[in-house]
């Protein structure tokens, strides 16, 4: 079992949270289950198709579940995907080196595992390190665009344990990827799929043109508490 969002939040503000900056909102555990799907380069990927560099966890630790056969094989027009109760984040970017591409590469590659923390200053992909598979070094994520500064790059480059077993890690928080807040253009709530009933997804847009959805009950009481707290 993975840990608890509550637990993560406090794990988060001792080890990933800077002194400068406040932790918003962390989206985990039942508000995070599910898979990503993506539509990069007008090509649609039910789940998403991990294309870069990411957080490699244990086999256990990686659940999320599987996208509906109709879906997997593209039986679909539009954005009627999201109706998929299994559907948690949609990517939506125009090439494979965008910023939503990233984040969406390490959702996909942790699963449910992993956790999307937003603070005053950035917003970034998390995963517990014991989780990891191997006991490798987790490389700073590279740079997706000219100009891109990803701030607090040195808590991204930590040494990972195999969950098997072995001496505690010097960071019990990994993150794959983070986005500074400067590099977000907006963050607000919008109605995605078909019928009378649209499903409520939170959007991050970013300044490359590329988008992360994801599919969040209370979208517009969330992006609020955002929009009031980033800096």
């Amino acid at each position: 079992m993975g840990r608890s969002t509550s637990s993560m939040v406090k794990l988060l503000v001792k080890h990933w949270v800077q002194s400068s900056e406040q932790l918003v909102y962390v989206f985990g555990g039942d508000e995070r289950e599910g898979y990503v799907a993506s539509t990069i380069q007008g090509v649609n990927r039910v789940p998403h198709l991990v294309a870069g560099p990411t957080v490699q966890l244990a086999e256990k630790h990686r659940m999320s579940p599987v996208p509906m056969k109709a879906l997997r094989s593209g039986a679909f027009m539009g954005d009627e995907l999201v109706h998929d109760p299994g559907l948690w984040g949609l990517v939506q970017a125009g090439t494979p080196t965008e910023v939503a591409v990233r984040l969406g590469d390490n959702l996909t590659a942790a699963g449910n595992a992993s956790f999307l923390a937003v603070s005053s200053h950035r917003v970034g992909v998390v995963v517990e390190t014991e989780h990891l598979h191997t006991e490798t070094e987790q490389p700073a994520p590279e740079e997706p665009a000219e100009g891109f500064s990803l701030l607090g790059a040195a808590k991204s480059v930590v040494r990972g344990v195999t969950s098997l077993g072995g001496d505690a890690p010097d960071n019990p928080v990994t993150c794959g990827f983070e986005v500074p807040m400067n590099f977000i253009r907006e963050i607000a709530p919008v109605p995605m799929g078909r019928g009378g009933k649209p499903l409520r997804f939170l959007r991050f847009w970013f300044a490359d043109g590329s988008s992360l959805s994801i599919k969040h009950a209370e979208a517009e009481r969330a992006a609020e508490t955002i929009r009031q707290n980033i800096r």
